[in-house]
């Protein structure tokens, strides 16, 4: 199958195919159980939206969720090389300290491998890549730091980046001021963020309550008060359906919502 490249990148030609074989899957699938080929191909039309939605979304969602998990460290990092460069330390030797100094490469390699939202030195393996690039590949170090903030989609971590562009060309003891105040704004910036997410977490949290208690035991009373006056009747497999897959999905949903709302430096690790 042959696609216009000038409508869809490489990327998303691959997500279009996948999208494709799974809605044919479907199809097959659900028109076979329905015994209804044409009720099956809507279902399927349906299903392929969806899946070519969610695989391009998906690694979207995970630059961003990357990005979340540098902003969260960044601030701890520049605070160390603002003191160290005040201490008149060399500014390559400041980063290589906010890198942990050693195994960047077998570091960000395994971070390729691992799910990054289990990962909790994003910051350092970043500053790693900027002195593997100095040191062993030649770069300037406004270069390898301009990597660092176009391989990171965060505004926050990008005015950091080139505030420490400007401290290194700087070069004099007392430039890790800037970095600093640089420093102690995202940290405001998070205290800020924290105090509006416990403001929501009270709502999040009735809501939780109300989907998995409320909700399930209202749907019961209903199913019992219907069959007796209504004569709505639910089948066996129906209630065992709802009440042990449907609710514990929605409870699922919700769950995650909470978490995709919850800040990432607030996250247990």
């Amino acid at each position: 199958m042959k696609f216009n490249t000038k409508k869809f990148s490489t990327k998303e030609q691959n997500f279009l195919r996948q999208a494709i074989v799974f809605s044919i899957v479907c199809w097959l699938a659900l028109g076979l159980y329905l015994n209804n080929m044409l009720l099956g191909a809507i279902l399927a039309i349906i299903c392929f939206f969806g899946a070519f939605a969610g695989l391009l979304y998906y690694p979207k969602m995970k630059r961003k969720q990357y990005a979340g998990l540098v902003e969260a460290n960044i601030p701890f990092s520049l605070m160390n090389i603002a003191i160290e460069l005040n201490l008149g330390v060399p500014f390559l030797k400041a980063i290589e300290h906010a890198s942990a100094g050693n195994n960047t490469s077998k570091k960000s390699n395994e971070l390729k491998k691992r799910n990054t939202s289990n990962e909790n030195n994003c910051c350092e393996i970043e500053f790693g890549i900027v002195v593997k690039e100095v040191k062993e590949q030649g770069a300037s170090m406004q270069d390898a730091l301009r990597h660092f903030s176009e391989r990171i989609d965060s505004r926050l971590v990008k005015r950091a980046v080139i505030q420490l562009s400007a401290a290194f060309e700087q070069g004099s003891k007392g430039s890790g001021e800037p970095v600093k105040r640089i420093a102690s704004e995202i940290l405001t910036r998070q205290k800020v963020e924290s105090r509006m997410f416990s403001g929501k977490l009270v709502v999040l949290s009735l809501l939780f309550i109300a989907v998995s208690a409320i909700v399930p035991a209202l749907f019961q009373s209903f199913s019992i008060v219907g069959s007796a006056i209504l004569h709505m009747n639910f089948t066996a497999n129906q209630l065992f359906l709802i009440i042990a897959v449907g609710f514990p999905i929605l409870d699922l949903a919700v769950l995650f919502y909470i978490k995709g709302k919850t800040p990432v430096f607030l996250r247990g690790q």
